[in-house]
């Protein structure tokens, strides 16, 4: 009915903050998504750290050569990759940043082949600088910078524009074609990549489903309820503890099949009966703990007692007979998860005097407030 005070120190993988519930600490593991931003964002830092050392070299050398316009050139990239990694460094979402940064790299990438750089040597940097564009962009999007990129280069390099160094026909063959080269393996590997992480987000959401929802009921476990109480911070609720009397001789004495039967069709007459906003969890063996939103202790009472008639309606067969089960219940409010350990308390509390003054009843008071607002002070 309450948590069992002799599982202090059990740890469940749940989300990133821990989080205490009657001796449970609730710990999350990553999302694929979390940890393919945190792969962008390690990227890009990494670039930043050692992409602006190199250029702030090659700019000062530009400098004192005279090359006024490859050193405003490079010193502007160095400004713009350094205010990405301070966006991304912040950034829930890398994506956005990361697409910028790889149109940047494009365009520096540009430049420097088209240019030569500094005496034709610009085109050695543009095979590094163009594999991080690609990567940054993902293999979609990195299909069609690479795509402009060649088209474009080909067209000005073979084209009569004064302002484009002057490769020969030799040079402009081996640059394209080692471009291409290395836009395949580049491809080629991220799409290989993309298709394990695919594999592995599909496994890590269906190991998510698995560790939240209870396999005979379909409802929420305990795991699954800290995740869905953290989204629903700050609202306000009714809780319902309930728990079917009885239900160890109805195993003893019908067996477990028979015990999971009753236990499914109450799980699929609570799921009936609760709004898509509320949330419904098996709560340990025969308990169940359901949260209204948005509706008042009186009107959540009406409701379970609706739900107890009728699941007192259900007939069980078992041989030539007809079993009929019960359940009771006790409510509680809390207005957020800090109050959740004392709301299960007091619901816990007013479920056991329903099962001491009769069974089969729902109770929502009767017990003096003060044992919540104990625990809570």
């Amino acid at each position: 009915m309450s948590v069992d005070k002799h599982t202090a120190g059990v740890v469940v993988l749940l989300r990133d903050v821990p989080l205490h519930l009657e001796g449970y600490v609730l710990i999350v593991g990553k999302s694929p998504d979390e940890i393919e931003n945190e792969r962008k964002r390690t990227l890009v830092l990494a670039f930043s750290a050692i992409g602006t050392l190199f250029l702030s070299i090659f700019g000062a050398v530009s400098l004192v050569q005279g090359r006024i316009t490859l050193f405003i050139v490079l010193f502007l990239f160095v400004v713009i990759v350094l205010a990405m990694s301070f966006i991304i460094k912040k950034a829930t979402d890398t994506r956005p940043a990361s697409l910028f940064l790889s149109s940047t790299l494009l365009l520096l990438t540009w430049y420097l082949l088209l240019s030569g750089g500094a005496d034709g040597s610009g085109v050695y940097w543009t095979y590094s600088l163009s594999m991080l564009m690609v990567i940054l962009a993902g293999p979609k999007v990195g299909s069609i910078y690479m795509g402009l990129y060649l088209l474009v280069s080909a067209v000005f390099i073979q084209g009569p524009f004064p302002f484009v160094y002057d490769y020969s026909s030799a040079e402009f063959v081996r640059i394209i074609a080692s471009s291409i080269a290395l836009y395949v393996l580049i491809l080629t590997s991220e799409w290989i990549r993309i298709g394990s992480y695919n594999v592995i987000s599909k496994t890590s959401e269906n190991h998510r489903y698995l560790a939240s929802i209870d396999p005979l009921t379909g409802l929420l476990n305990r795991n699954g309820l800290m995740s869905a109480l953290k989204k629903k911070a700050g609202k306000q609720a009714v809780m319902a503890i309930l728990d079917i009397d009885g239900f160890k001789q109805v195993n003893d004495s019908f067996g477990h099949d028979f015990g999971d039967l009753v236990l499914s069709r109450l799980s699929k007459l609570l799921k009936n009966n609760v709004k898509g906003g509320d949330l419904t969890v098996r709560w340990g063996g025969e308990e169940f703990l359901i949260i209204f939103y948005d509706i008042s202790l009186d009107s959540s009472k009406a409701l379970m007692n609706k739900i107890k008639d009728e699941f007192e309606q259900v007939a069980f067969d078992y041989d030539d007979a007809v079993i009929s089960v019960t359940f009771s219940a006790g409510l509680a409010t809390f207005n957020d998860i800090s109050t959740f350990e004392a709301a299960v308390k007091l619901a816990d509390e007013r479920l056991y005097h329903a099962k001491n003054t009769g069974r089969n009843k729902v109770v929502s008071g009767g017990l003096h407030l003060a044992s919540i607002q104990k625990v809570q002070a």
